[in-house]
């Protein structure tokens, strides 16, 4: 008999897992294995998260299919980060829902599922209410068909209800982490991370040069270095590039990527290849000579301003 879960997830830059663009879910070794004998077309993931000090259901997803990691990582069609577990869970687009406003996940909510989460603690002020719900739902929680259509019920009447309103908090993490993908706040740019930056690039390359494919990243080489991105151009033109986070970049990176390259030029034998290096633009005049005498493209990324309606 097919089951429903009540799954935890946690935001993290440079992966998201649940994605709900794509309406998918990916779970490896005995967890995943244990959804995917549990799950069926039609079977209920209600996902929920730490928003503040409190517990949210964010969305949910009506299983449409179940494919292996393998096969997900060979169809070109899929791009989500779940395709890297070992099963992919896909969302049926019609059923599956990412919710305008997100459902507490409090104790009235909870204390009506059949999750037999003890209250005691709280009661008695020995436990915020989060430690409480956070504590019974680490886990997969498994939901009966009862506690799937009382949760459904409860996602329309609190979207429908025209007085409530999303708090600060729940519209950050609606907008920067689900509604605007690779949207990086202001106060965070400084703070970003060079595998951040990685992940931007691996999904847009095109902001480096127009047609630019993206053929490999994290490429282990033959003496265990690995190259940071591997490219194709319009013209099938090979490009080695090397990505340096912010104040990251030294005098050494030229020879590196050098060498980087002799190892792909024996890859690809055929085609011609470009050695490149991107940075955030604080070149010293000994890095810019050794990349015009090594031929190596000095490529800059930064901030860009942008405006969008939320």
């Amino acid at each position: 008999m097919a089951k429903n879960y009540l799954i935890p997830y946690i935001p993290l830059k440079g992966h998201k897992d649940p994605d709900f663009r794509e309406l998918s879910y990916g779970d490896s070794a005995s967890r995943g294995e244990t959804l995917r004998r549990n799950l069926e077309e039609g079977s209920y993931l209600f996902f929920h998260t730490r928003i503040g000090d409190s517990k949210y259901i964010t969305a949910y997803i009506v299983i449409d299919k179940i494919i292996s990691g393998e096969v997900a990582q060979n169809d070109p069609s899929i791009k989500c980060d779940g395709q890297y577990d070992d099963w992919l869970f896909v969302g049926n687009s019609k059923k599956s829902k990412r919710l305008r406003k997100p459902l507490p996940l409090n104790k009235s909510i909870a204390s009506k599922l059949s999750l037999q989460v003890n209250f005691s603690p709280y009661d008695n002020g020995e436990k915020t209410e989060l430690q409480v719900i956070g504590s019974a739902t680490r886990s997969h929680r498994e939901l009966s068909d009862e506690d799937v259509n009382y949760l459904i019920n409860q996602i329309s009447r609190y979207e429908e209800n025209a007085k409530i309103e999303n708090s600060p908090s729940v519209q950050y993490h609606m907008y920067f982490y689900d509604e605007v993908e690779d949207i990086i706040p202001f106060d965070e740019v400084h703070k970003i991370k060079e595998y951040e930056l990685q992940k931007l690039i691996q999904k847009n390359p095109e902001i480096i040069e127009p047609g630019l494919k993206l053929l490999d990243y994290e490429k282990v080489l033959p003496d265990g270095d690995r190259l940071d991105l591997l490219f194709e151009s319009s013209d099938k033109s090979i490009i080695v590039a090397e990505l340096k986070g912010p104040d990251q970049l030294t005098d050494s990176i030229p020879t590196q990527v050098a060498s980087y390259a002799r190892d792909i030029s024996k890859e690809f034998k055929n085609q011609k290849i470009r050695k490149m290096i991107l940075c955030d633009g604080k070149i010293s005049p000994k890095l810019r000579k050794a990349c015009e005498d090594l031929k190596i493209e000095l490529i800059v990324y930064g901030l860009k301003l942008d405006c969008f309606q939320i």
